[in-house]
């Protein structure tokens, strides 16, 4: 049997994923559960015996990159599942890892189980090395955000500024329209490009090409173009500047 670990923050992920192992395998046993990174870590350090991890990308405390940094070295299999969408994918193609795009595809899922039985598991170092380089140069287009009972595709492009409420991000874009997703803001810096987004203050994370005017005034601000004013704060003041004159 292959001992199996499911890690996701949405319920819904995990139980999609646990039909699908008793839908479409006869070899996979679920051998733990657990909805966040910090959870997962005391999950994967406790069980002893495992042989692959189905890993959200992003959970709601952290990444999967983070999460892979602070376990024990171990030999395992991995496939992602992430709601990126496919252009990123390709880079994970290359490697040895599979990466599963959400709503997922149950042919896809048989497909990436059916290479289980075709490659070993690499030691974990060498997946953090290949992990490592994607998480390095992936580009994503666009983003799929849940709200209420739908289901919201937006391009990355189209997002002038996220805000955050409480454990709440409303996203705003330039339609006029607000979409408020129960992801955290921390969420999103941690998904979006860094290299197109800026977190300029602890509510607000910026697509820096909206940037219509940077204002000096009480500590600083921004004008963006659809004419929001937002602050920034004192401490990241001098990166922004970097970012906007570099």
């Amino acid at each position: 049997m292959i001992k199996t670990l499911l890690i996701d923050d949405e319920n819904n992920a995990i139980k999609t994923l646990q039909s699908y192992i008793y839908k479409y395998t006869k070899n996979l046993c679920i051998v733990g559960i657990a909805s966040s990174k910090k959870e997962a870590i005391e999950l994967i350090t406790t069980t002893k015996d495992f042989d692959l991890i189905l890993l959200d990308v992003n959970l709601g405390d952290g990444t999967a990159f983070e999460l892979l940094e602070q376990i024990p070295l171990k030999k395992f299999h991995i496939i992602f599942t992430t709601a990126y969408d496919q252009y990123a994918i390709k880079a994970f193609k290359y490697s040895a890892l599979d990466y599963l795009l959400k709503p997922i595809d149950p042919k896809e899922f048989i497909n990436a189980i059916e290479k289980l039985h075709k490659t070993n598991a690499t030691s974990l170092k060498n997946q953090l090395e290949l992990v490592s380089s994607v998480e390095k140069t992936k580009t994503i287009d666009k983003i799929v955000v849940n709200s209420s009972n739908v289901m919201h595709f937006i391009e990355i492009d189209d997002i002038i500024r996220l805000e955050s409420e409480k454990n709440y991000t409303d996203i705003y874009l330039i339609n006029g329209k607000k979409i408020t997703s129960s992801k955290t803001l921390k969420y999103y810096e941690n998904l979006l490009p860094e290299i197109i987004f800026f977190r300029i203050h602890q509510k607000y994370l910026v697509n820096i090409s909206f940037i219509k005017k940077y204002l000096k005034e009480d500590g600083g601000y921004v004008l963006l173009k659809d004419e929001s004013k937002l602050a920034v704060s004192r401490r990241k003041k001098e990166a922004l500047l970097n970012k906007l004159t570099s």
